[in-house]
């Protein structure tokens, strides 16, 4: 596939899995996941591709054409970003893609297979994000997540997001961190 590879990440030399669970760990993305991320971009937009009357091939065509143009999105507009491939055991499940800068931390983007979705592991993320966070005195960890979203909402209000804007169908929500 022939997208940009990924920025050189501040986490690239770290040996040790950023986060452990039983068995759930982060690392930094490198060019070989690029195949399963394009899969994982797909099943993010299965359930809006299905009524569409094109044939699988074209179907497929389409979202590559889109994951490439997301890539490459996320890659230029964010070339200091963490982009992390989440693992459960050794076999890549999701994604955590994270901006740090002066206002906070921004959660570019966070997505799992949809085997994984609903378990908790979402959570486990996001409560790493924010100790991430909170450890680094960053006053904020902000997102965007879609309206119709609901889950992801409710995970984001119950770990203390709150709206904070929005536009077209993106809501803007975030978490103020205690800065000492």
């Amino acid at each position: 596939m022939s997208a940009p590879a990924f920025p050189v990440s501040r986490l690239a030399g770290s040996a040790r899995p950023l986060l452990t669970g039983e068995t759930l760990q982060l690392r930094p993305a490198h060019d070989g996941d690029l195949d399963f991320l394009r899969r994982l971009y797909h099943s993010f937009r299965a359930g809006e591709m299905a009524p569409v009357p094109w044939s699988q091939a074209e179907k497929d065509a389409f979202l590559d054409d889109q994951f490439r143009l997301q890539h490459r999105h996320f890659t230029t507009v964010f070339p200091e970003a963490d982009f992390l491939v989440v693992e459960q055991g050794n076999a890549p499940i999701g994604r955590l893609y994270l901006q740090r800068d002066e206002e906070g931390v921004l959660v570019v983007d966070i997505g799992l297979l949809p085997d994984f979705r609903r378990q908790g592991i979402g959570r486990v993320l996001m409560e790493w994000v924010l100790r991430e966070a909170a450890d680094a005195q960053a006053a904020k960890v902000w997102l965007h997540v879609l309206e119709q979203n609901l889950p992801a909402r409710r995970l984001y209000e119950q770990l203390g997001f709150v709206v904070v804007g929005g536009q077209d169908v993106r809501m803007r929500m975030e978490r103020r961190l205690p800065v000492s």
